[in-house]
């Protein structure tokens, strides 16, 4: 019997690429992406908890996941 390429593989390295770059953010970056993301914190209630705006969060958001997907990308 022959095996077949277990596809969870690159996910596994997916992810350990993108926690690497998630470690070396700024940790406001850090924390709006956890809070977006992880505890699924709307931009709104983000912008109301650090006191920025929502078009700030959201500007925020975009250029910290462009950062991550670029230095992931970089990094193969």
């Amino acid at each position: 019997m022959l095996g077949e390429p277990d596809r969870g593989f690159q996910l596994v390295v997916d992810r350990e690429s993108v926690e690497e770059a998630v470690r070396r953010l700024p940790s406001r970056e850090r924390a709006t992406l956890c809070l977006r993301f992880f505890e699924d914190w709307s931009q709104s209630r983000i912008a109301r908890r650090t006191g920025i705006s929502q078009m700030h969060v959201s500007r925020l958001l975009a250029g910290t996941c462009a950062r991550i997907r670029r230095e992931t990308l970089a990094a193969r």
